[in-house]
């Protein structure tokens, strides 16, 4: 049987990725309808295209869930760890090395918006009702946020990386 070992610079990466996601998700916040509007999943985007879909499903998965518990939204922690956790695998799947690649990005945005939207959307029908179940499916804020952070964030974090 084959042992996999994890590296010391993987748990580092990983955790200091997982908090960055949880402070960027609680600061700074804007509210919007059921939620509200934040930085965090610019990194998980970020963490998918650099580190690849495992790290990104962990700090999109438990940095959020934190951020959540902390920030006031318990009720929501247990569907955040599996939506950005799923968003984090999928996403860090498809531009995992191939962050410059147009279609991969534009695929992986869309892809992100139809995960968040429609878990997000499926935990308010349960927890709310259809109404305010609506009003979280029909507001793609948090997505157009996070798109343009990661599109502008994207160029200088490989500037950033390529110097020694």
């Amino acid at each position: 049987m084959k042992k996999h070992s994890i590296s010391l610079t993987f748990l580092v990466r990983c955790s200091m990725l997982t908090a960055l996601t949880a402070v960027l998700t609680l600061f700074p916040r804007i509210p919007l309808g059921n939620g509200y509007a934040h930085m965090g999943d610019c990194i998980i985007y970020l963490t998918g295209a650099f580190l690849g879909p495992l790290p990104a499903a962990i700090c999109g998965g438990i940095g959020q869930c934190l951020a959540d518990i902390i920030g006031g939204y318990p009720i929501y922690a247990v569907p955040t760890l599996l939506i950005k956790g799923l968003l984090g695998l999928l996403v860090g799947k498809l531009i995992y090395r191939h962050e410059t690649h147009v279609i991969r990005l534009l695929s992986a945005a869309i892809l992100a918006h139809v995960i968040v939207a429609s878990g997000y959307f499926l935990v308010d029908f349960f927890l709310y009702g259809l109404e305010v179940a609506l009003i979280t499916l029909l507001s793609p804020t948090q997505w157009i946020m996070s798109i343009l952070a990661t599109a502008l964030l994207l160029p200088i974090a490989k500037q950033v990386l390529r110097k020694p």
